[in-house]
């Protein structure tokens, strides 16, 4: 499976997540299966390949791929000390292919392990398109002031998942669909709904902010309605705010990349799609949250390189999909 020439290696992350003396735990997706190698600058340097017992690769697309690297230490780690690591691709260290993952002066990034769960940071879903700045930019400015490791917070809490899978902005979704393509994520058949598959879909007039028009209104389901909404019809997604709601796997992957690495972004172009005039200017507005969104992502991918993070998974696809 060959790779594009005008893709970079890595995607997103690494996003650091569980983190204890003896083991680390990293994220990140990439456009072809890595050969790498994690670096860590503990008292006697520690140079390990990050062969199939330490990296599991998940192929989502014919040019993403996860990469799950999970790696045991045979000695601890410090605890309360800043503890700089790299991952080696092709040779090629964070510095080379991720540098704004960097604080100033720094050459690599750095993770602590803390003794203690004395302080931590709490957050949850992002809206890309809120008029406010990201909250994760705050985090970053806290990261970026001069600290001893046990100054730094233990981990980062997200009682959600950082995006909301129903209220998503038109210029969005549209970037969505153009990574979807650029990266060519799997295809998806959808039972149940008026289209056949995320094909289908993406390319539908009703696809930006007319997503409740395709969706299955079953008989199945009445005695529900009934019980939770007095008999009055309901779409299958509940939300109020669902007239972008993803559907398809692909969507949600792709809107996480799109939250968590300022890289996607430079894969693609959109233009705003055919909409009536309401609607035009409703994309319009998103469009410029979305940019001040974009512009920060960097500092955010710069939290989530140093600080573990933990996170449910509480928003998923609410139409049955299987992969074509």
């Amino acid at each position: 499976m060959s790779n594009s020439p005008s893709l970079p290696l890595v995607l997103a992350g690494p996003l650091l997540r569980r983190l204890e003396d003896r083991r680390v735990v990293l994220w990140l997706v990439a456009s072809r299966p890595l050969q790498a190698e994690l670096h860590l600058d503990t008292p006697e340097p520690l140079r390990l390949p990050l062969d199939e017992t330490r990296c599991q690769i998940l192929p989502v697309g014919r040019h993403a791929f996860v990469h799950l690297i999970d790696v045991q230490l045979d000695i601890p780690l410090p605890c309360d000390k800043r503890i700089g690591y790299d991952l080696l691709v092709e040779g090629k260290g964070i510095a080379d292919w991720a540098p704004h993952l960097l604080y100033a002066g720094a050459t690599r990034p750095d993770l602590v392990v803390r003794s203690r769960l004395d302080q931590l940071l709490h957050g949850s879903c992002r809206k890309p398109h809120h008029p406010a700045a990201d909250g994760l930019l705050c985090a970053d400015r806290l990261l970026a002031a001069a600290h001893e490791g046990n100054e730094r917070p233990a981990l980062l809490m997200m009682s959600g998942d950082q995006i909301y899978a129903d209220d998503v902005a038109g210029p969005m979704l549209r970037a969505i669909h153009a990574l979807i393509q650029r990266l060519g994520l799997f295809e998806e058949c959808l039972d149940g709904a008026v289209i056949r598959d995320s094909t289908e879909l993406y390319s539908h007039p009703a696809s930006y902010y007319h997503r409740g028009d395709l969706l299955p209104a079953l008989k199945s389901n009445q005695s529900l309605r009934e019980r939770f909404f007095g008999g009055t019809r309901k779409p299958i997604f509940t939300s109020s705010n669902a007239d972008n709601h993803l559907v398809t796997f692909a969507e949600t992957l792709a809107m996480y990349l799109l939250v968590w690495s300022p890289v996607p972004w430079t894969l693609i172009e959109t233009r705003m799609p055919p909409l009536e005039p309401r609607l035009a200017s409703r994309y319009r507005s998103e469009q410029q949250c979305l940019d001040g969104f974009v512009d920060g992502l960097g500092a955010a991918a710069r939290v989530l390189a140093h600080l573990p993070s933990l996170m449910i998974f509480d928003d998923s696809p609410n139409v049955g999909v299987r992969a074509a």
